[in-house]
């Protein structure tokens, strides 16, 4: 899909745009082709393009960079978002996002608006800020994956594992809900070693957060920032399913867990590596089991705010 005549220009536009985020079909298109318009309004050049299959969005972003493209924007969920800034990481280009999908944690922790008109006013402003990056390492096979958000070990990632993608487009992220609650009464936790800054701590589930919010709603890394070049890690280490659930009711407080027990410690680092057999999830997609490497990836990004 083309919006704009002048695709010859060396700054351009690119929108990159899940077809099913939504509700998808025509209205979807419709959208897109609105928001398009918005954008030429406003005197930008602007070519739409959709992806067709996981892993396309990365794809797109690594060739609109190398296009030159000035803007990339994303719209979708936050797992489209994820998948291009694995393409933009360590480029110039700015990152804008019309945020469509499940549950847009990044948009809301950005305060970023919802709707057609208001995203491609923000697109057509142009005004940035920079934000640090999170970078887990797979050290079985060196593979490496850029977050915004967060990485979870343990109970979240089972849980990620264990939701079904049907119940998630139908409900969006009171999927994770039911299937959490459902998945924590046969949840057998696995103890893993996490080591920070020389020191090493036993767990059975670390949050290594880059955002406020955990999923949107809770606040299990409160203190962290997506503009600063640190990580905030929650690390709890209990056995007994009905102490998780204890302290999810403190999540869903303004000022999330307390770190008053012994069994909870709070961590401020710009690096962190974990081994073990446990689960990992990396915004909201299952990366794979320990042990893994966690840092602060050295090129910030650039994001349309």
């Amino acid at each position: 899909m083309l919006c704009g005549l002048d695709v010859m220009q060396k700054e351009k536009t690119i929108l990159i745009y899940n077809p099913n985020a939504g509700r998808g079909g025509a209205r979807r298109e419709r959208e897109v082709s609105q928001f398009c318009s918005y954008l030429e309004e406003r005197g930008l050049t602007v070519e739409a393009w959709k992806t067709r299959a996981p892993l396309d969005a990365t794809e797109l972003a690594q060739r609109a960079a190398a296009e030159g493209a000035k803007q990339v924007v994303v719209s979708g969920g936050d797992g489209t978002i994820n998948e291009a800034l694995q393409g933009l990481i360590g480029t110039d280009v700015d990152l804008g996002i019309w945020a469509r999908g499940t549950a847009n944690v990044l948009a809301r922790e950005l305060k970023l608006p919802f709707g057609v008109r208001e995203a491609a006013e923000r697109v057509a402003r142009g005004l940035t800020g920079t934000i640090y990056i999170g970078c887990a390492t797979v050290e079985e096979t060196g593979e490496r994956r850029y977050f915004f958000l967060m990485a979870g070990i343990g109970l979240d990632a089972s849980v990620v594992q264990h939701t079904r993608p049907r119940l998630k487009r139908r409900i969006g992220k009171g999927a994770f809900w039911f299937s959490g609650l459902s998945h924590l009464a046969s949840w057998k936790p696995v103890e893993f070693e996490i080591e920070v800054e020389g020191q090493t701590f036993p767990a059975t589930f670390a949050a290594v957060g880059k955002s406020s919010r955990y999923g949107g709603d809770l606040a299990i890394t409160p203190r962290a920032r997506l503009e600063q070049p640190e990580f905030e890690i929650c690390l709890i280490n209990s056995h007994s399913r009905l102490r998780y659930l204890h302290l999810l009711s403190y999540a869903m407080r303004e000022g999330g867990i307390q770190s008053s027990r012994p069994d909870i410690r709070y961590i401020r680092a710009t690096r962190a590596r974990a081994t073990g057999q446990a689960l990992v999830q990396v915004d909201g997609e299952i990366l794979g089991t320990l042990p893994m490497t966690f840092e602060i990836a050295p090129s910030p990004i650039n994001v349309i705010k």
